[in-house]
């Protein structure tokens, strides 16, 4: 492309003196304001409503780069979210753990579930997939309510946890500092999730979506 060629592009990237990227930046600083601007704006309970909206946004990310991206059915997903609250409740409930320290551990238990998962599910794809991980969303109801491990899981009952009070003496109800507390770790996961797509990773999950042979073909291992 010529340098000619390049300035008439120029225009269109820009729109009252401001680059595009600057006007995505603007935009996003805008929707991040009236996101931290929204618990202090309505009802307590409508505030935990729009907590659960944030939690089910950082639930989906995860779900989006694994079908959306990669092009993996998955019907199990909330299997492996129902495993990470557990963790947390427990090590909330039964060990007197902070919230924020449970969320690595929950991160972590949660990898290796899916890994172990994974490994006998590596060579199935389109429904035989999607059964398999139907299969486990089914099954983790009745495994969580099994007699044996009722006395960490509450059975039937669960685990009923207390809201935490805002730290650092804020003047915020707990539903608005766990609003504020979610809203961060959804904005640190959207971040992690934009990376890991724009890099080499991102590219290899998109390659075995479009067409897994060819992405074998130019070494992209679909078992990883």
């Amino acid at each position: 492309m010529t340098d000619a060629a390049s300035a008439t592009d120029l225009p269109a990237l820009r729109y009252a003196g401001v680059s595009l990227r600057a006007w995505k930046g603007i935009g996003l600083a805008v929707l991040l304001a009236g996101a931290m601007a929204l618990p202090f704006l309505v009802s307590n309970y409508r505030v935990f409503q729009f907590n659960l909206v944030l939690i089910y946004a950082i639930v989906l990310l995860g779900l989006n780069i694994l079908t959306g991206y990669n092009g993996q059915i998955s019907l199990g997903h909330g299997a492996f979210y129902a495993i990470g609250a557990y963790v947390a409740a427990i090590l909330m409930d039964h060990f007197g753990w902070p919230y924020w320290a449970t969320l690595p551990v929950a991160g972590l238990v949660c990898f290796i579930f899916g890994f172990l998962f994974g490994l006998p599910a590596l060579r199935l794809r389109g429904h035989y997939l999607a059964l398999a991980t139907f299969a486990l969303a089914v099954a983790m109801p009745q495994i969580l309510k099994y007699k044996h491990i009722e006395q960490w899981t509450g059975g039937v009952q669960g685990i009923v946890i207390i809201k935490p009070d805002a730290p650092f003496g804020l003047k915020v109800t707990p539903d608005q500092w766990l609003y504020l507390f979610t809203l961060a770790i959804l904005v640190l996961m959207f971040v992690i999730g934009w990376n890991l797509l724009r890099g080499r990773v991102g590219r290899a999950l998109v390659a075995i979506r479009d067409h897994p042979v060819a992405a074998e073909a130019m070494g992209v291992h679909s078992a990883l």
